[in-house]
Order: C-alpha cells, then structure tokens, then sequence
C-alpha cells in the first residue's frame, strides 16, 4: 500500500542578532498540514533532521524546494529513510542554481534563497504521526567567525563514558567515528549501555554515499532510539558559548573538526567527529571523548579552547544536538 502524504512546516524563523552568523533554526511539531514559506532572510545552504520513528515497512522520501528571486526550484530527493536503510543524494537541478549533495541542500553561483518547501512521500504502512518533530536549519555564511565565549565561566564536565572505534568488531572501524560519538550520547542520556555501537553504525550506514559519516542519518537514529521524548538535529553553531550552555543543560554535543589539533589520536586531516563532554576555563581546555584513541579509557581528552575552535571552524562548527522534547508548536 502506498500513501503519498505531502506536508509543509508552519515556520517560525528567529534570526539571530546583527553580530551573529547568519543562520536560522526553526523547529516543528504535530506535522498535519502542507507548507510553503517565503520572504524568509536570505540562504544558500539547508539541512533538514526529523525525529520519527523508523518504518518497519517501507519508507520515507523527503523532498525541497526553495525560491529565488520570484521562481520556485523544482523538488529535489533529499533523503530516503526506511526500513531497509537510507540513503542521501547528489543532484542537481538542471536550469536552476540548486543541488542536493550529502547532508545539504545547497543554492548555488553565489544566488540566495529566501523561501523553501519540505514534503514528504511515505511508502509502505507508515503516517505522519510517527514523525515526531521537523527541523530545519538555513545558512547563509557559514565561514564567519564564531562569536566569542560569553558565559563560559563554571567548570561542567559530563560523565560520557569512553567509546573507542578503534575496537570495533566492524572492518571499516576507522570510518565509524561519527556513528561511535553518537551512540556513546545515546548511551549517556538514556543511561544504557545496550546501545551497540556497530549496530548504530549499521544503521546510520548512508547507501548513496557508502560513508558512515552522514550528520543527518546519525542524529536521525539516534532519535529513533531516543524517541518521542527528545528532540535531535544537527546545526552549525555561532560559536563555543553555544556548546557550553548545552552542557549546562546535561546534554552532550558531537561535533565535527578537522586537523591539526594538539594532543590528538591522529591528524584528523580529513575530518573526525567526537563528543565535547564539558569544559575548564581555568586553563581554558574542552573535554572530549574522542573516539579515536584506542582504547576506551584514553578516550576523554582536553583540547586547548583556541585550538579546538580553530579545528571545529574548518568544518564549518557542525554540530549534532539533544534537547528534551518541547510541548510547544513552535520553539527555539
């Protein structure tokens, strides 16, 4: 049985202050209606998680659309999620300056976008209402400089525990760094350890792409797993502050860096992601669990705070975040 089922997200768009980056995180509940926004402030790059629980048949199809100047783009896949797997895309539109490539839905030849669409086809024996929340983040400078730390002052240090991928039962154990820190979350918030890492992998595996490294379908099971009760998507942060207040609230927050940075397993020179655990701004040092070292137990590391934004900068300060699910239609 197939169901199409279009929908579009009520937006409410906050924008962050003059000085900030100028990126946008609108968040969505209760997904009935369908949607199309416009005049929103201005971007060239879109990434959309979704919490949901995942299909035991079938499959869902999520497609975008944006506008610029006065002509809508046509709608390209951005992901399938299902029950044999998923699988991100690169596509580009022809005659229109758009393509979907991996975790990002990108507006291309330096034109912004200033209005988007979202819908979704299910196929299989699936509904809306196992799709818990929607989250869109919109970009329009991701390589300004982050803000400084504001509030950092108290130590916090949160007790993840250790998570290697270097010993893995998995023959692609070098590659899992992604799907080892998001697992290692999980375990923390929902204080289990039943959370398998190479399962977690498995399942985060992106089809298209054969990496394991996909931010999206990480935080996307890392929902399924959470459930309705958390709220998981990823985001470019405005800078470190944003990482701190997250661990004021207990919540861990993966990120992606890229290399040199001193103390480290390895270069990282192509990437690596890990799990900032807290920070000491005594001797300004943040506190990882960095997945690459080998063993569980050499894991927590501290990073210098001006090399580790340095690194976290050069990917652009990605981050997976967890949030405790908000009652509310609309949140920031």
């Amino acid at each position: 049985m197939i169901k199409n089922l279009y929908f579009a997200i009520c937006l409410c768009i906050l924008a962050f202050n003059s000085a900030s980056l100028e990126a946008h995180m609108i968040h969505k509940k209760n997904i009935k209606k369908k949607w199309k926004e416009e005049n929103v402030p201005p971007f060239d790059e879109l990434m959309l998680s979704w919490n949901a629980k995942r299909p035991l048949d079938g499959k869902y199809s999520f497609y975008v659309s944006v506008k610029i100047a006065d002509r809508w783009s046509p709608w390209l896949l951005y992901a399938t999620w299902g029950s044999d797997g998923q699988s991100s895309f690169k596509i580009e539109a022809e005659d229109f300056p758009v393509r979907v490539y991996q975790d990002a839905f990108e507006v291309l030849e330096e034109n912004k976008a200033t209005g988007f669409k979202v819908k979704i086809i299910s196929e299989g024996d699936n509904t809306l209402n196992e799709v818990y929340s929607l989250h869109v983040y919109t970009n329009s400078d991701k390589v300004q400089e982050p803000k400084p730390v504001i509030s950092a002052k108290k130590p916090v240090h949160l007790k993840v525990q250790g998570l290697s991928q270097m010993k893995l039962n998995h023959i692609r154990y070098a590659d899992l760094c992604s799907p080892t820190s998001t697992s290692a979350v999980v375990r923390y918030l929902l204080s289990s350890m039943d959370i398998d890492p190479v399962n977690f992998a498995q399942s985060s595996w992106d089809g298209g792409f054969d990496i394991f490294g996909n931010w999206v379908f990480n935080v996307v099971h890392a929902s399924s797993i959470l459930g309705p009760n958390w709220d998981c998507w990823v985001e470019r942060l405005s800078g470190f502050d944003d990482i701190y207040k997250r661990l004021q609230q207990k919540t861990p927050v993966v990120v992606s860096i890229r290399g040199p940075i001193q103390g480290s397993a390895q270069p990282y020179s192509k990437g690596h992601l890990l799990v900032v655990t807290g920070y000491n701004p005594l001797e300004k040092r943040v506190i990882c669990m960095d997945p690459a070292f080998s063993s569980d137990d050499q894991t927590e590391v501290s990073y210098d705070l001006s090399e580790f934004v340095q690194a976290w900068c050069r990917r652009g300060r990605v981050a997976y975040i967890f949030s405790k699910a908000q009652k509310a239609k609309f949140w920031r």
